[in-house]
């Protein structure tokens, strides 16, 4: 209910054109890229699928914009309860020592990748080369072949069509995370801690993360579920490592927003730069793999 009270005090009528538009956009969206592109670039040649490219784009930004909107711009919910978020949180909550049996299998097993080494432009982020992953799906695409190495935590995944992005994603202290704002409004963030430090657990002013004027701390086997549109930060002083189940699941909002935010979600894997970011986690894996 307090979700979608930001959506009640706005003019009703205005809100339901947006959505209709929003909807009329998704599927749009979805036309032009599921099977247009392909032969625009064949007929037309790369010029005209480079405008094609860039209307998509802008349809992308009213999408954004549009959620935010409805969501409460910058006043919208830093963190949420996570009784609102059953029982995808019950699952994980109650099959975390076999995720973290997975996770330490696989740390043990693979090198992991710095995070910019498989997705582009997260250097900015991790300069200090402290921030790794290993992903299990990427905007919606599993990695069937990281998947197979950790079959509960993959299971828990395909469970979950809402989740979209799903990776273990391990910080050496120490390590800060810079302020920045995630991408997309269209879908939330869940922190399933599985490793935390004796000198950063729950109530630290060590480690901590903020999502603008709120902070939280991490304590092992409970979930956090936060806004990472919104701009936020991670300070982690320890010269331990963190590792968490990362998750990107969809926002709840209404019918109208909801239709269309599930319509970008699905359609967001075929996007050529997931299958990039797709074959470097794919090298990295079996380069890794002892």
């Amino acid at each position: 209910d307090r979700q979608c009270q930001p959506f009640r005090s706005l003019n009703r009528s205005r809100v339901r054109m947006g959505a209709l538009r929003f909807i009329g956009c998704s599927f749009l969206f979805l036309a032009i890229f599921a099977g247009l592109l392909a032969g625009i670039i064949s007929n037309y040649g790369e010029e005209v699928a480079a405008a094609v490219e860039k209307q998509a784009f802008s349809i992308w930004l009213q999408f954004n914009d549009h959620i935010k909107e409805i969501s409460g711009n910058e006043d919208r919910q830093r963190f949420f309860d996570k009784q609102d978020f059953m029982p995808l949180i019950k699952d994980l909550e109650e099959n975390v020592d076999a995720i973290i049996s997975e996770y330490e299998y696989v740390a043990k097993n693979v090198e992991f990748p710095q995070f910019q080494e498989v997705v582009p432009g997260q250097d900015v982020l991790n300069y200090e080369n402290r921030w790794s992953v290993f992903q299990l799906r990427v905007y919606g695409r599993d990695l069937s072949f990281n998947q197979d190495l950790c079959p509960v935590t993959a299971s828990l995944v395909k469970k979950y069509p809402q989740i979209s992005y799903a990776m273990f994603s391990i910080l050496r202290g120490p390590k800060h995370i810079p302020p920045h704002e995630g991408l997309y409004s269209g879908v939330l963030r869940i922190h399933l801690p599985l490793k935390v430090p004796d000198d950063c657990g729950f109530g630290s002013e060590r480690c901590y993360i903020r999502v603008k004027n709120e902070t939280r701390t991490w304590e092992t086997g409970k979930c956090l579920v936060f806004d990472d549109s919104l701009e936020h930060e991670v300070h982690f002083q320890s010269s331990g490592e963190r590792a968490i189940l990362f998750l990107d699941i969809s926002r709840p909002m209404p019918w109208l927003e909801d239709l269309g935010n599930r319509i970008f979600l699905s359609y967001i894997k075929y996007i050529p730069l997931v299958a990039q970011i797709e074959a470097k986690a794919k090298f990295y894996t079996k380069m890794g793999h002892m």
